[in-house]
């Protein structure tokens, strides 16, 4: 994805009486742990030329991708700094080494690999795109590695639907910046395996500078703003995250659950608004002076 017009995951808000439009992007796809027998993940980012807001749930559920045994759920803290960047992320190839617990290679971390990916000093755009050939070479060795081990599970999770998505907060030259990448498998007429990655920036590809995003598990979400076109001109960003996390947590409580975790990036810094114990306190950087953290 590289704009908004030809995107098809994009819904238009107008607002005649206010005379305003607000931009509500939804990255369609259904997004899959490894481990995970559905999206166990719920993620929404709120932007806006004040503040960044994301919000994710916190259950993962493990399933063996082969072999007996039993459903079983941790909690996590899906929202992740690096530096001076925070990250969420969804998908097939796992947050943790625990999602891959005896299906494919033990040490692989993707919470590690994407921070590490994101580490440096550059520019946003020059680290995601240091972060996109770091993942590219990791998420191709997963994929290989589960194809040979489990072809029916490789087909369902890694080739019909995107394998990864990365939602990547901060602060580039005191301006507020969101970037999504999706990762989607390639297979050759050779067998080989490449990937297409479908980009969002924000500022770059919206056309305003309010955005919502919502990843991984989405139909609530997608079904209750059919039916209630006016609720992010109303709800300020925290509300919003939060209720629209919480929607999937109601419908599937199997897969997303409580809390939901929540952090605020505004020029100033980044604070959580609300989190589990789970969730480190965040660090001070150059570009993250200020705020306090908070919402212990």
């Amino acid at each position: 994805m590289t704009g908004q017009v030809t995107c098809p995951g994009i819904i238009f808000y107008h607002s005649i009486k206010w005379c305003r439009m607000r931009t509500l992007i939804s990255i369609f796809g259904f997004l899959f742990l490894v481990s995970s027998a559905a999206s166990a993940t719920s993620v929404v980012a709120v932007r806006n030329d004040d503040e960044i807001v994301i919000g994710a749930d916190s259950k993962t559920t493990l399933t063996p991708v082969s072999g007996p045994g039993k459903p079983e759920s941790i909690p996590k803290c899906k929202i992740v700094q690096t530096g001076d960047l925070f990250f969420a992320s969804a998908g097939s190839a796992g947050i943790g080494q625990a999602e891959l617990r005896g299906h494919a290679d033990p040490e692989f971390n993707m919470k590690e690999i994407i921070a590490q990916g994101l580490r440096g000093n550059g520019k946003i755009a020059e680290r995601v795109g240091n972060l996109e050939r770091v993942l590219v070479a990791n998420l191709t060795q997963i994929a290989e590695k589960v194809r040979q081990d489990n072809p029916a599970f490789f087909l369902e999770r890694f080739v019909k639907n995107p394998v990864h998505t990365v939602i990547i907060v901060g602060l580039d030259d005191g301006e507020l910046v969101l970037m999504v990448r999706t990762f989607r498998l390639i297979i050759s007429p050779s067998d080989s395996l490449s990937f297409e990655i479908r980009r969002f920036a924000c500022p770059g590809d919206c056309r305003t500078s309010f955005i919502t995003i919502f990843e991984g598990q989405t139909g609530a979400i997608r079904n209750y703003l059919q039916d209630h076109a006016l609720f992010l001109h109303f709800a300020d960003p925290v509300t919003a995250v939060r209720d629209l996390v919480e929607l999937e947590i109601s419908k599937d409580p199997s897969y997303v659950g409580p809390p939901v975790d929540i952090l605020r990036l505004t020029k100033k810094g980044a604070e959580w608004v609300r989190r589990k114990p789970l969730c480190p306190d965040i660090e001070k950087t150059s570009v993250l002076p200020e705020r306090e953290s908070g919402g212990g």
